[in-house]
This record gives C-alpha cells, sequence and structure tokens, in this order.
C-alpha cells in the first residue's frame, strides 16, 4: 500500500475536473486528478466504436464554453464553434426543411412551409437570444445566496439585475414570463407548422425526462442556445477531432500547471480526520492524502464517497431527491458511404446535412414519446436528432466512409424489462427503421452499428441513471438551489470536500462549473 499526499484531489477526468485542476494549479496548488478510466473526456469523450471509425460518445454538442474555460484554452488550438449548416427539420408526415443559422436564408426556406411562420422566425430568433444572453450573465457568476448581504451576493444580485433591466421593460417581462412556461406553449404563441413546432420542441424536452407540456421547458430549450450567434436555433458546437479534443486540451493546460493526472485510479471512499477531509482511498488500497478534494462525480456519486454519519441525513434526503432521470440513448453507425438523404421525390444537398438533422413528430407525439417513457417504456416513435461530424471532420472515419451518430430522446433508463441484449437491440433497430425514412439506403450502408441506452452510459461513463447533466435541469434544480442550496457554493458542509462537476451550477460539461468552483475555493484560502 503506498501513501502520498497533495494540496487538492480531483476526482473525474472530464472537462470540469480538468479546467478545476488547471486554475488551482495555476495558483501553486499541488494537484492530483483521479479518474476511473482508462482515458480522460467523460461525458465529452470521442471514442473508437468500430476499427477506423471514432464518434462523440455522449452528446454531440460540446456546449457553452465560458470566459474563464476560454482563458484555459488560450494557445492550445482553435476553440469550439458553432457548426454550419443549421437545422434540418424533417417531420413525421413527410415534410423537410431547412433552417439555415443565418435568419434571413431561414426565413426564406419557411415561406415554403408557412408564410405566417416565415414572417415570425426573426423576431423569434432575436428572443431566443435575448433570453439566452441573460442566462449566459447568470451562469457566468457564482450563484448567488439571494438573501444574503454580502458584498459579493449583491454585487451579483445587482449586476443579474441591470442585465434584466437592460432588456427594456417589455423584454424584461418576458424573460420573467417565458422561461418558466411549457415549451409547447411558447412554441404555440409563435408559430402554426406543427412540424416546425414539434422539432423545435424537441429541444426543450432534450436530456429531461419531461415532455413539452411540462412547465420549465422552456428552460431548458432556452439553455441549449446559450452562447450560440443569433438565429442558430438548435445549433451545435464542434470541436476538430470530436468533443473529446477539448477536455484533451484542457488536461494539457492543466499539465502544463503542474497538476498530475492518473488515469485507471478509481476512488473507493473518501478519507475522514479531526473532522474534515484527509484523503481518499482507491479502490486498489492505495491511499492519498490532501486536506481537499473537489469531485467533478455527480452528486450523489460524490457523497456515497464519504460514511453518511458525517452529514446531516436532511441534506443526504436532499441529495437523494435530486431528480436524475436518464431520457436519452445513443446510437452510433459506422458508414462505407454517405447514404441518399430525402423526403418525397426530392433528395436533399450535402450543405442541409452539415448541421443536425432533427426527426421528430409533431408536438403530440413527442408528449406521447415522454408518456411511454415515464411509464418505463421505449416509444414507438421517439424524437430523434441525427449527425453527420464526418461532413466536417473527415478524420473521424476512414476516407470515403462516414459516422451518423443518433440522440433518442425519451428513451427510459429504468425499461419496464430491463435492459437486455435484445431489449438494446431493438432500439437500434427502430432507430434505424425510423431513418431510412429518410435514407432508404441506410442499411446497405452499415458496417457497424453500436447503441448506448441511459443504463449503458451509466455504466461506462459513471453517470447516475444515465442523466448526462447530473441531475434534470429545472427550475427547482437551477443557480442557488443546485445541486442543493447547502451545496450552492461548491462547498459542501464536510470541511474540505467541493462539488465541482455539471451538477452544479451552472449545469454545464464544458469546464464552467469545474471553473468556478475552483475560483470560488481559491477565494475561500
Amino acid at each position: 500500500m503506498s501513501r502520498d499526499s497533495r494540496d487538492v484531489i480531483v476526482i473525474g477526468a472530464g472537462a470540469n475536473g480538468l479546467a478545476a485542476a488547471a486554475w488551482l494549479a495555476r495558483r501553486g496548488r499541488r494537484v492530483v486528478v483521479l479518474e476511473r478510466r482508462e482515458a480522460i473526456g467523460g461525458m465529452l469523450a470521442t471514442e473508437e466504436f468500430h476499427p477506423g471509425f471514432r464518434a462523440n460518445a455522449c452528446r454531440d454538442d460540446v456546449g457553452w464554453i465560458s470566459p474563464d474555460v476560454l482563458q484555459l484554452l488560450q494557445g492550445t488550438g482553435p476553440p469550439p464553434a458553432p457548426a454550419p449548416g443549421g437545422l434540418l427539420v424533417a417531420g413525421a408526415d413527410g415534410a423537410a426543411f431547412p433552417l439555415p443559422g443565418n435568419p434571413a436564408e431561414a426565413t426564406r426556406a419557411l415561406r415554403e412551409v408557412s408564410a405566417v411562420d416565415a414572417a415570425r422566425w426573426e423576431g423569434f430568433c432575436g428572443h431566443v437570444a435575448r433570453v439566452a444572453g441573460f442566462l449566459e450573465a447568470a451562469y457566468a457568476l457564482r450563484a448567488p445566496r439571494v438573501q444574503s448581504r454580502a458584498p459579493a451576493d449583491l454585487f451579483a444580485l445587482v449586476s443579474l439585475g441591470r442585465r434584466l433591466r437592460g432588456l427594456g421593460r417589455r423584454e424584461m417581462m418576458e424573460v420573467l414570463r417565458a422561461v418558466p412556461m411549457p415549451v409547447a406553449d411558447l412554441l404555440d404563441e409563435w408559430f402554426e407548422s406543427s412540424t416546425l413546432r414539434g422539432a423545435l420542441a424537441t429541444i426543450g424536452v432534450r436530456d429531461v425526462l419531461h415532455g413539452p407540456l411540462s412547465g420549465g421547458t422552456a428552460l431548458v430549450f432556452y439553455h441549449h442556445h446559450v452562447g450560440l450567434p443569433l438565429g442558430q436555433v438548435g445549433g451545435r458546437r464542434t470541436v476538430p477531432g470530436g468533443n473529446g479534443a477539448l477536455p484533451e486540451a484542457l488536461a494539457a493546460a492543466a499539465r502544463r500547471a503542474g497538476a498530475e493526472i492518473r488515469l485507471g485510479q478509481a476512488v473507493g471512499e473518501l478519507l475522514i480526520s479531526e473532522g474534515r477531509i484527509a484523503g481518499a482511498r482507491l479502490d486498489s488500497g492505495d491511499e492519498l492524502w490532501a486536506r481537499t478534494v473537489i469531485s467533478s462525480a455527480d452528486p450523489r456519486r460524490t457523497f456515497a464517497l464519504v460514511d453518511p454519519s458525517w452529514f446531516d441525513p436532511a441534506l443526504l434526503d436532499a441529495v437523494d431527491h435530486v431528480r436524475m432521470r436518464g431520457a436519452t440513448a445513443r446510437v452510433h453507425f459506422a458508414l462505407d458511404g454517405l447514404p441518399r438523404f430525402g423526403s418525397g421525390q426530392r433528395e436533399w444537398p450535402a450543405e442541409w446535412l452539415r448541421g443536425a438533422i432533427l426527426l421528430a413528430p409533431d408536438l403530440p407525439g413527442v408528449e406521447r414519446a415522454y408518456d411511454a417513457a415515464k411509464y418505463g417504456q421505449v416509444p414507438e416513435h421517439p424524437a430523434l436528432t441525427a449527425v453527420l461530424p464526418t461532413l466536417l471532420d473527415p478524420s473521424l472515419a476512414p476516407a470515403g466512409c462516414h459516422v451518423l451518430s443518433v440522440s433518442v430522446h425519451h428513451v427510459p433508463y429504468a425499461r419496464r424489462d430491463g435492459w437486455t441484449d435484445g431489449a438494446r437491440d431493438a432500439l437500434g433497430s427502430l432507430v434505424q427503421q425510423r431513418l431510412e425514412a429518410i435514407a432508404p439506403d441506410l442499411a446497405a450502408r452499415i458496417a457497424a452499428r453500436r447503441v448506448l441506452t441511459p443504463a449503458d452510459l451509466e455504466t461506462r461513463f459513471g453517470v447516475t441513471e444515465g442523466s448526462l447533466t447530473h441531475g434534470e435541469l429545472a427550475l427547482d434544480q437551477i443557480l442557488f438551489m443546485r445541486p442543493v442550496p447547502a451545496c450552492a457554493r461548491y462547498e459542501t458542509p464536510l470541511p474540505g470536500l467541493w462539488l465541482c462537476g455539471a451538477g452544479t451550477h451552472p449545469a454545464n460539461g464544458a469546464g464552467a462549473s469545474g471553473a468556478l468552483a475552483a475560483r470560488e475555493l481559491l477565494g475561500r484560502r
């Protein structure tokens, strides 16, 4: 058994853990990062799933990159950027049309669908950008305590208030009204096309076990647009080489600052001495000593590493009740060539395929998919978000080949009859069948297929119930209530134990939570 010491132990080598490690190491702390897997990346990992084919395992959008993370990435290559191509809407009724990232171009495309919706599109894009901009201002700050009189808390609240008032009285009232709404109500106010409303509703229920009629799903919709340029509705941010290039760059920044990263080192329990954190014992039996542990694992997994007698039972009960309901499955296809995509008698041009393809039922159909999932069933007609990352980055597949990655929405973690190999294969076949409606020669192009259910995501990536946000994004689980009020500033009631994962404010998997947690920790020392 070996025994050594550091100033800080960071649990998890995803983007948040690595961002925290880099910040702390730059300020002179002796930092070691412990990662249970044999590779860094966490939920942003880019993995080979068939010889020569690599895919973004969990998600296709890197997410919002905060100013703190951009500072860490300086000199490491190009930062994540919005993918060109915008959004391609494909409805269950066979209707299909592009929504380019340029609002004027999208307006022209919508005229073939609905003159009313075309006239409203640019206004809708401006509204989304303003609300997302307000959220971005909130996300760049630590979560304020609303009843605190501390100068830093008052400053944060005043800054947010000024940003809100700066929108103007009408838009300020619109933000306060719209954020708690069901995304269905938001879209009903703007658009008449059932195909358009069904597709956009899918964005409002991404990675949450809620239907578009659920309150607060408008918040989810706005959240996914934070940091995106005006008009990039449904857009995503990409990195050359796949999402995994972002945590790789953060790992390089952490190492340059002096941090050590150890792979294949699973933490079995946290050590306590004299009423505070003293270090960690690994599954191997090795012990590593430090007076501070900062965990990028989700809150439930982090608290499970500590003897419960060290916490107030009310706190443990609150953590246990953080909703961690994974609702997204992933299906990756290795293709020996690019299928022909189209609808009706029309083949879609290649530029339509460079963004994301939203294959969704109408809005009531999206709600029915949620109804099935909440009772443990895989919906017959799930909404799909598909991307062809190799159209932008051919390095992800052999020459002439492609990767097709699909997020399947409203797939239950707790399937009624469990997730067997047969059930997993049936899900893959269901997704393939749905895709063949817009790519009839898809089956002939498939060299391999990999299916990851929410249960698989939990097993492989250590995310409880397959929750890719380490806890649902909801009105009662944001800002100073994330993950629970007692830990809203990243510090837990146990001295020396801190949180820094996506389960903390601002629910970001691209390093913002880790950087904010590190800054808070440094300010306490």
